[in-house]
């Protein structure tokens, strides 16, 4: 009995050594390792933290594909066209190709648009033959560069939340308001002084912009109830915008 009584003495004080030697980290003999001290938590990313990254990731975009479009409303655009959406290329800085789908005198018309810095061309809605239009820039018809880049850091937020799959992309979703003055790069039409109400689809891996949606007028000539949307896709792909022929 007493025998059993010893062994069973012996056991405990093992037990005792080996769970001290785990709470330390390892055996006595080990004695230059440290103890593990766990990791501070990721801190959570908040709307503005999300915008900031965005628009980094945005700045370095050499090229992108866009949809316009608008929900309600058109936005008015030279040659007395009403442009109801695009679709095209940017290139970064200052190139954009596109195929327009516009209104002129009620008649619905496609255009083609290519815009190189300062230079703009657009083909005749009628005749389909390209012109150059003096005295104009893509910003006369609409620059999506220029739009995401005056909207990211504009943003006043309200809310951050999961957005779901946008192209293939888990987004954030940052909901706030602008001023429209942050648009007046973007769109000829813009003019400070009116709260337009902002949707930015972000992606969580690389904080890419997928779709931004503004819902308000941007000028006492807009109307009131106009929604546009942009979505972009196919970062950096190889794009060339050349003058046409």
């Amino acid at each position: 009995m007493r025998k059993l009584q010893s062994g069973f003495l012996a056991l405990g004080v093992l037990a005792v050594i080996g769970l001290s030697l785990v709470a330390c980290g390892g055996s006595g003999s080990d004695s230059g390792s440290a103890s593990v001290v766990p990791a501070s938590p990721t801190p959570e990313l908040t709307g503005k933290g999300v915008l900031e990254l965005a628009a980094e990731a945005t700045g370095n975009l050499d090229s992108f594909h866009f949809v316009l479009s608008h929900e309600s409303g058109s936005t008015p655009l030279p040659l007395n066209l009403n442009l109801e959406s695009a679709e095209g290329d940017v290139v970064v800085p200052g190139k954009l190709s596109a195929e327009v789908d516009a209104k002129a005198a009620g008649i619905n018309v496609s255009v083609r648009i290519i815009g190189i810095d300062d230079q703009t061309w657009v083909t005749n809605p009628f005749t389909r033959q390209w012109q150059d239009l003096p005295g104009t820039d893509i910003r006369d018809f609409a620059d999506p560069a220029a739009l995401v880049a005056g909207v990211l850091p504009a943003i006043k937020v309200t809310d951050l939340s999961d957005g779901g799959t946008v192209d293939g992309a888990k987004s954030y979703l940052v909901r706030g308001t602008i001023d429209s003055g942050a648009l007046s790069d973007a769109l000829g039409l813009a003019e400070p002084g009116r709260a337009v109400e902002v949707e930015a689809w972000v992606g969580m891996e690389d904080f890419l912009p997928r779709r931004i949606r503004l819902a308000g007028a941007l000028s006492d000539s807009d109307s009131s109830g106009v929604v546009r949307q942009v979505v972009l896709s196919r970062f950096d792909e190889a794009v060339e915008i050349m003058p046409p022929e």
